[in-house]
């Protein structure tokens, strides 16, 4: 049971993982807009462009860290950390009231999620047992689809509600697996 305990909740934080990317790439061009009302169409490409440039060096940056943290304080709590630290930042990039602010909440998201993918295959790869690893790895990859798809379904499920508001709700989606840290 210990076995399927922690491919449970590292495939959670993997799956939530890919919900929360996928849900940034749903919201943001709404939040840009929210965020930039002077700002031009173009304006506001160019500060959507820098938010997925950012979201992806802070996601560099968390692969980098917290495989390193790990190492030395445990893969298991440095695991539930970037899950807290990306849900708990997912949720404030909902609070931001510019474009600044945003920037640097999807920058910390970053972080969060780059360091969840590295510590959920070392988990699985370390606590099951040689005979369900392939089997249990694969299956800890296909789920990145089941997050991907339900970041869709929740962006059709929002599709009724104005465009310069929706988006906070899909980060308040976002912000909800901060509750399997409880684990």
């Amino acid at each position: 049971s210990y076995h399927w305990f922690v491919f449970f909740v590292a495939s959670a934080a993997w799956c939530f993982d890919c919900l929360d990317q996928q849900l940034f790439i749903l919201a943001r061009d709404n939040a840009v807009k929210a965020l930039t009302p002077g700002a031009t169409g173009p304006e506001q490409t160019n500060y959507s462009g820098w938010a997925m440039a950012i979201f992806i060096a802070g996601w560099a940056t968390g692969g980098l860290i917290f495989g390193a943290v790990g190492d030395r304080i445990g893969r298991a709590k440095t695991l539930a950390l970037t899950v807290l630290i990306y849900s708990l930042f997912t949720g404030l990039s909902s609070f931001a009231t510019n474009i600044t602010q945003f920037m640097i909440f999807r920058a910390l998201t970053g972080l969060g999620v780059g360091g969840v993918f590295g510590l959920a295959v070392a988990l699985v790869a370390d606590a099951l047992p040689d005979s369900a690893r392939p089997k249990a790895l694969g299956l800890l990859q296909a789920l990145s689809a089941v997050g991907n798809v339900t970041a869709g379904l929740c962006a059709m499920a929002l599709s009724g509600v104005d465009p310069l508001l929706s988006w906070k709700y899909l980060f308040w989606i976002g912000s909800v697996p901060a509750f399997l840290c409880i684990f």
